[in-house]
């Protein structure tokens, strides 16, 4: 009796994906070891409120509208619709007087409690940094000084360490 043999087939030709996988594991390895990971930190801010024409004023004491106007080589404490200038905030040692414009602030706040908004107009020549430290002196009442303790428009006393929280950016000049 004759055997047949059978003839084997030809094993299919199948792609060694090993070496690709090795070299996408070490290629990850060294994207997630050069990546730079940094820390962002956000300051909020509002859009400054616009009046509309045919408001009616019915406020019977009109608004503090404090605005720093910010330049390289001075602060200038603004108050009132008219921008009546308050106070000059100079330099001291190549940095702003912050010592200076927080005894100011906190003297604008004792008289009008209530408020809680600053506008900041900012010239383009002045460093982010020191942005940051003027918002940090708008916003609470410097260590080392007593709380504010006044009395508001319904006629309360409050007692407060905030100043103005609320911060608005002008259009920078």
């Amino acid at each position: 009796m004759a055997f047949r043999q059978k003839k084997k087939k030809a094993a299919a030709c199948k792609p060694n994906v090993i070496p690709i996988l090795d070299a996408v594991f070490i290629f990850i390895f060294f994207l997630l070891m050069s990546a730079q990971f940094l820390e962002i930190y956000e300051i909020g801010s509002d859009a400054p409120a616009v009046k509309t024409v045919g408001q009616d004023n019915k406020d019977k004491k009109p608004p503090l509208n404090l605005t720093l106007e910010v330049a390289p080589s001075r602060i200038v404490v603004k108050t009132g619709l008219d921008g009546n200038v308050v106070k000059t905030v100079g330099l001291k040692d190549g940095n702003y007087d912050f010592n200076d414009l927080a005894s100011a602030l906190v003297g604008l706040k004792k008289k009008h409690v209530g408020e809680t908004s600053v506008v900041i107009k900012p010239d383009s020549k002045v460093e982010y940094k020191k942005l940051v430290f003027i918002m940090d002196t708008c916003r609470e009442v410097p260590n080392g000084q007593p709380a504010i303790v006044a009395k508001n428009d319904k006629g309360e006393t409050v007692e407060t360490r905030d100043l103005f929280n609320q911060i608005i950016f002008e259009t920078i000049i």
